[in-house]
């Protein structure tokens, strides 16, 4: 190979290093945006998660506040039913006291000699 074909391939290489750099910087121009692009999402994704992590704090403080709520409902659910009770006892004890005045009131009709008066 003479020095003339040698200096032809070399610039025929050259030139087709010149047009494979215009093309990577293309993409490098390309890629640049890409990221810049992805900067933003990022800064977005990371403004949301923020705004979840602060939701999340006040449905914990939420939840622990029903919790509560919860722990004392069943409480007075409790005391309900213990005075249901109480006024069941109460009620039958009513219902017992009225069943021995009516027995009082039969035998006091019952006997007919207090009915009758003397002084007649």
């Amino acid at each position: 190979m003479t020095d003339e074909q040698k200096l032809d391939l070399i610039l025929s290489k050259m030139t087709d290093m010149q047009s494979d750099i215009g093309s990577l910087k293309a993409d490098v121009a390309g890629l640049k945006t890409d990221v810049a692009d992805l900067k933003t999402d990022v800064a977005d994704l990371k403004t949301d998660v923020a705004v979840l992590k602060t939701d999340v704090a006040a449905l914990k403080t939420d939840v622990a506040a029903l919790k509560t709520d919860v722990a004392a409902l069943k409480t007075d659910m409790e005391n309900v039913k213990k005075d249901i009770a109480g006024l069941k006892r109460m009620d039958d004890m009513i219902f017992d006291e009225v069943e021995r005045v009516h027995e009082i009131l039969n035998a006091h009709t019952a006997d007919t000699l207090l009915h009758h008066p003397t002084y007649m």
